[in-house]
């Protein structure tokens, strides 16, 4: 990627040209001429690596409750608090997988309609979030956690005594599960990314749900299937009461961004001119603190909702959304992010249909054990999303004198769109040829880490280029994920019983390669996009700014 920031020599200033360009920052001090002086030497600094990394955002220096400023192993206890409620809302969704053959025959419903059950909870999961994130973004995510979390407790007690009952009240439990557990998506990621500064990656719900549920359905029943994840959700209640404080902050942050304000200090380029400040600024109204704020204690920290931000406005929460749609970042991470989740729809759906039958005759415990593969899969992509993609962006941000685009960690996807193609190309041929049942599932561990890694970049990309927004945005990139997920629901059981998994599966994976190749685009393209978002300003335009 060429450089993509102009530059002033100017002293102990910096100009970035990145004002109109949201999502691209200043991530590291460089010592090089002309980029940043002394400015950036008094910002506050990461602790680990090379000492030149800044903390985005910047702690506060006048407020002691700003989650930033919490002890590591506080943020840590806070932070696997959220992956528990996390884990345990994703493993309710495909955790029918290992039990799809015992509830057909008791329903008397063919495996397309258990389908549908799934396809119930993933569309409600995302189109959930329109009603959870605009509390979270106003009255905390404290609140957000707690009450959902109970909720999904209670859905999964419904569907306990629903799946040894009738079909209608199972697939409405189903839909009500999925309600309820809709801000698993939304609300960790924000909680790690924004508010502590750890990043949450993969729980793993998606693929050991199956592998244990597996064995209680076939030890005991789906009942207690249900029953056993209700336990572990009040559990997690317990520790979410005592050990998840609100992690939303709207005190005051030092600014490192330029800010377009009266200065006397100035740099001119062309025809435009940016300020740089230092001053620590409220997030909510913009102005300046100077005092000291008291810290609060551990028993005022555990108030149901001790934060409410009163500058959000619940209407523009909930319509934004709409408006982000539009944005082509949030579209393309949106696609990107369906298309690789999709995979485990479809895996969820389908090992059932593929490995009861001859020549495998799995029961519910081999079946549940085929996600063993897709898991470490995942554990593959997320390392490569992870720590790969990180380096690879922190070398670019060096060789771009400290300035961090997005598109940056994009390169990484170009192993997505490999393991993706070859892991679906594995399970579909040796499946087919009636291959030992380890061709297929080895193939569907190169594919979960191809989709692990998909999904990844598509989000980690979208929320760094609008972070103001991240609330919002997560509400777009669910629905229009699930929306896609969806889809699969309905027809993929059908498509592999007439066409066959080699028909199936290379067709869906050659629509995931062709829709990663448009990550080429945005890798060239992606900072004019960002700019055309800014002077567009469609939020403004439609009075949701």
């Amino acid at each position: 990627m060429a450089d993509r920031t102009n530059r002033a020599e100017s002293g102990d200033l910096i100009e970035p040209v990145f004002a109109n360009a949201p999502g691209t920052e200043i991530l590291m001090d460089d010592d090089g001429p002309g980029t940043s002086g002394q400015y950036l030497h008094t910002l506050q600094h990461a602790k680990t690596g090379d000492g030149h990394i800044l903390l985005v955002p910047q702690p506060s220096l006048t407020d002691p409750n700003d989650p930033l400023r919490w002890s590591t192993p506080w943020k840590w206890t806070v932070l696997m608090n959220g992956v528990a409620y996390a884990f345990n809302g994703a493993v309710t969704g495909p955790m029918m997988a290992g039990g799809m053959i015992q509830l057909s025959e008791f329903f008397g419903k063919s495996l397309t309609y258990l389908t549908y059950a799934n396809g119930a909870t993933l569309i409600c999961q995302g189109f959930g979030n329109l009603l959870w994130m605009p509390l979270a973004v106003k009255y905390g995510r404290r609140p957000v956690y707690l009450l959902s979390n109970f909720l999904m407790g209670v859905a999964c007690i419904w569907l306990a005594i629903a799946s040894e009952t009738t079909y209608v009240p199972f697939i409405i439990g189903r839909a009500f599960l999925g309600l309820f557990e809709a801000p698993i998506e939304a609300i960790v990621p924000s909680t790690g990314r924004e508010d502590i500064y750890l990043r949450p990656r993969s729980v793993g719900g998606n693929e050991i749900g199956p592998l244990v549920s597996a064995f209680i359905i076939q030890t005991l029943s789906m009942r207690w299937a249900f029953f056993t994840v209700a336990i572990s959700i009040f559990i997690n209640q317990i520790t979410l009461i005592f050990a998840m404080p609100e992690t939303k902050f709207i005190g005051a942050r030092p600014q490192i961004q330029p800010s377009r304000l009266s200065s006397d200090e100035k740099v001119e380029t062309g025809n435009s001119k940016t300020e740089f400040t230092h001053f620590e600024r409220a997030s909510n109204d913009g102005g300046s603190v100077q005092s000291q704020v008291s810290k609060k204690s551990y028993l005022q920290s555990l108030a149901f909702c001790p934060v409410i931000d009163h500058s959000v406005s619940l209407r523009k929460t909930f319509l934004r959304p709409f408006v982000l749609m539009t944005y082509p970042t949030v579209l393309w991470s949106s696609i990107v992010y369906g298309m690789s989740l999709g995979w485990n729809v479809i895996l969820g759906a389908s090992v059932a249909q593929l490995f009861a039958p001859p020549p495998y005759l799995f029961n519910s415990g081999a079946q549940g054990l085929i996600f063993i593969s897709p898991f470490i899969g995942s554990l593959v992509g997320t390392y490569l999303c992870g720590p790969l993609a990180d380096n690879i962006a922190n070398w670019a941000t060096k060789k771009n004198r400290g300035i961090r685009e997005p598109e940056m960690r994009l390169p990484t996807c170009a192993i997505a769109v490999v393991l993706t193609f070859v892991g679906a190309l594995i399970a579909a041929l040796t499946y087919q040829a009636h291959t030992h049942w380890a061709g297929p599932i080895v193939g569907f561990g190169v594919l979960s880490a191809g989709a692990q890694m998909g999904a990844t970049l598509a989000m980690a990309y979208s929320l760094d280029c609008h972070k103001e927004l991240s609330g919002e945005l997560m509400v777009t990139i669910s629905c229009l994920k699930s929306l896609i997920a969806w889809i699969w629901t309905w027809v993929i059981n059908d498509w592999i019983a007439s066409d066959g998994i080699a028909v199936a599966f290379m067709t869906i994976a050659a629509v995931n390669v062709a829709v990663y190749l448009t990550t080429i685009i945005f890798y060239f393209k992606g900072k004019s996009f960002r700019m055309w978002i800014h002077n567009a300003n469609l939020m403004k335009k439609v009075g949701l700014e």
